[in-house]
């Protein structure tokens, strides 16, 4: 049975030889340890948040410049929405509960609307999700979160732009040079 349907992975996989996905990978290693050794460095531990912000942007969004900051902002709500998911009922006891209860509410609501698509949207509800998993909400260092978070703004957009900076500048230069 031939399937007409195509992704991008499987669109992206036919055009990769073993050897250039090999040099990809690699590249993928160096990246992601130099994070990782970055937050190392600076003993911030929950860098999960970090390489969800990366996931987005470059899975879902593909690098698009023009999605990026629906995504920053997207992740900086969703945190901080989960943030107070696991910080009001502390504050307030079943009273938080009620206000994180509407305040989600409120961001799903906004969300079918399609309000405020700069800050709530899916990337907010993907932060809020993984955010809200009870083993995360048990441990987690939500002030780490946002340092890892603010992080991966810095690290993963400014590669992507140097990248992107070196590929135009590969791209002007004549072949015979």
């Amino acid at each position: 049975m031939h399937n007409n349907n195509t992704t991008d992975q499987t669109e992206t996989t036919n055009l990769m030889t073993p050897v250039k996905g090999l040099l990809v990978l690699l590249g993928i290693i160096i990246v992601v340890a130099g994070f990782i050794a970055l937050n190392t460095a600076l003993g911030i531990h929950e860098f999960w948040a970090g390489f969800l912000f990366l996931l987005y942007w470059a899975g879902i969004e593909h690098f698009a410049w023009d999605k990026l900051a629906a995504c920053v902002a997207g992740a900086i709500v969703g945190l901080l929405m989960a943030c107070l998911v696991f910080a009001l009922p502390r504050w307030l006891g079943d009273a938080g509960g009620l206000v994180v209860l509407a305040l989600i509410l409120v961001l799903i609501y906004c969300q079918v609307m399609g309000w405020l698509p700069v800050a709530i949207n899916l990337t907010t509800m993907l932060f809020l999700t993984a955010g809200t998993i009870p083993a995360v909400q048990e441990s987690v260092n939500f002030a780490d979160a946002f340092i890892s978070l603010g992080l991966a703004f810095i690290y993963f957009i400014g590669l992507v732009w140097v990248g992107m900076r070196v590929m135009a500048m590969k791209a002007a230069t004549p072949a015979n040079q």
